[in-house]
């Protein structure tokens, strides 16, 4: 189990929708909690799938705008599997975590 969370912490795609969640989290503009209790309440593929759906709809409106740097559609492809791969709980928890953790000077 150790192994796979070492895996999940350190793949891009967790690390891209992380980063991202934090931008919509932190930014007076957006404060998207919203995506974030959804993805907390996640349990199921489909669950899982519908919150980003959701996350990245609202992220999105305020992207253009703010000229915002978006997660790529590897990122997404390579997130889905890991949950296929993963479940559900442990890549929610990586993606939330990697949401939560003070950024770096970089991510600002």
């Amino acid at each position: 189990m150790s192994n796979s969370l070492a895996i999940l912490y350190s793949d891009e795609a967790v690390k891209d929708f992380g980063s991202t969640l934090r931008r919509a989290l932190r930014m007076e503009e957006i404060q998207d909690y919203a995506s974030l209790i959804e993805l907390e309440n996640a349990e199921k593929d489909e669950d899982f799938a519908e919150a980003i759906k959701k996350f990245l709809r609202r992220y999105e409106s305020h992207a253009s705008r703010l000229h915002l740097r978006r997660p790529t559609e590897e990122s997404l492809e390579k997130l889905m599997k890991l949950v296929s791969d993963y479940g559900v709980r442990l890549v929610r928890a990586a993606l939330i975590s990697h949401a939560l953790v003070k950024a770096t000077k970089e991510d600002e």
